[in-house]
């Protein structure tokens, strides 16, 4: 087994790890990392510009007690319901193994974001119960049959991403609610709202992760506020919780650079909910020149990403579109029965996307014509028979 979590990032391969030629990243586009297509707000840069050099130089306060503060102002919660990390991942490698040390059956979506699975399966040694979501069904979740799976299941954890990873499926609050409110008591319930922003802020059950027993939201910053290379994100949950998992989060977990960018980016919300609406024209218009390609299928998706099937190997076609330096993300670690026909496309500048677009035809397009030619060659004939 893995000991590692399987992620997107390979761009930075024709990028350079050395980061000696940066210049190449203007060329490259990474959209097999979720990452913001805009920059962080104006009030982010300046003030991260203005004071650069004392911000690399300077330790940060211990437990970043002014961004918390800024996020509770900003989102209307308690401070002693929130808890800071180095990013998502951070908290959940952090947190999920000092849960609970009982916790030995997890219910989680499928496809999902893959890094619960790994965390549940490697790190915790738990057992994973998957409920499955449909491609019949636009991979949307039915409130019903997940009641009741996990009324049958009883697990001790269910965690959910919402909106979805890779699906871009929103899962409506009302519905939120009436899961919630049908759960064992003995369950504890991680969302996870990475991407909640863009279907709407208000959509966010922050506040109500202060009032219940056993919830848990958890939030990145990188994602909707273009804040990736700085790794800052929280999860908000009752003090009880909040003062169980604090004692395992070390000193200095978020850089001063990056508390300094989440208070800025936490005031400008004119900003990002103008980049927000960018984001889902510049969505629907990729999603329409995708659908000129007759060799792929797109699903519907309320963020900043696309989910899209293919008719031939999605990992040869991942690998014809490098050629053109154009990353996208194979999909086979966020699903059990995707087998190597779906990828996921972030959603990038108008310019960037035509090209995505591009280099997907000539991926898909040229390839149907090898295998057609394979197919149908005397010699290919020869070996079937």
């Amino acid at each position: 087994m893995n000991t590692l979590a399987f992620h997107g990032g390979k761009s930075f391969e024709a990028i350079g790890e050395d980061f000696q030629n940066l210049d190449r990243a203007a060329h490259v586009i990474n959209a097999d990392v979720l990452d913001a297509w805009f920059d962080p707000s104006p009030r982010v840069l300046s003030k991260l510009q203005q004071y650069l050099p004392f911000l690399v130089r300077t330790s940060p306060p211990a437990y970043s007690s002014g961004l918390v503060a800024a996020i509770a102002r900003v989102r209307g919660i308690p401070t002693d319901c929130i808890l800071t990390g180095g990013g998502s991942s951070d908290l959940i490698f952090t947190c999920l193994p000092r849960l609970n040390s009982r916790i030995q059956t997890v219910m989680i979506l499928d496809p999902m974001y893959g890094e619960y699975r790994h965390v549940i399966e490697t790190v915790l040694g738990a057992q994973t119960v998957s409920f499955m979501l449909h491609k019949e069904e636009d991979f949307r979740i039915d409130t019903d049959r997940l009641i009741a799976s996990v009324q049958r299941h009883h697990p001790d954890l269910l965690v959910f991403v919402n909106p979805n990873s890779p699906t871009g499926q929103y899962w409506p609050r009302r519905e939120v609610f009436r899961l919630l409110d049908a759960t064992p008591a003995s369950t504890w319930i991680l969302i996870d709202e990475t991407y909640i922003e863009y279907a709407g802020r208000e959509e966010s059950l922050e506040a109500e992760a202060c009032k219940r027993d056993r919830l848990i939201v958890l939030k990145s910053m990188s994602k909707t506020y273009a804040l990736s290379g700085m790794r800052v994100g929280y999860l908000v949950a009752g003090p009880s919780t909040i003062s169980l998992l604090a004692r395992w989060v070390p000193p200095w977990a978020v850089s001063l650079p990056a508390q300094i960018a989440a208070v800025e980016a936490l005031g400008d919300e004119d900003y990002y909910g103008g980049k927000y609406c960018e984001t889902h024209s510049l969505r629907e218009d990729l999603v329409h020149q995708l659908r000129h390609n007759p060799q792929i299928t797109t699903y519907p998706s309320t963020t900043n990403f696309v989910l899209v099937e293919t008719r031939t190997s999605a990992q040869d076609t991942l690998e014809e579109m490098r050629k053109s330096d154009v990353f996208v993300r194979n999909c086979d670690s966020m699903g059990e029965r995707f087998a190597d026909r779906f990828i996921r496309i972030a959603v990038k500048r108008r310019v960037d996307n035509s090209r995505i677009v591009d280099a997907l035809f000539r991926a898909t397009n040229d390839r149907k014509t090898e295998d057609s030619r394979l197919t149908t060659s005397p010699d290919a004939c020869v070996t079937q028979r």
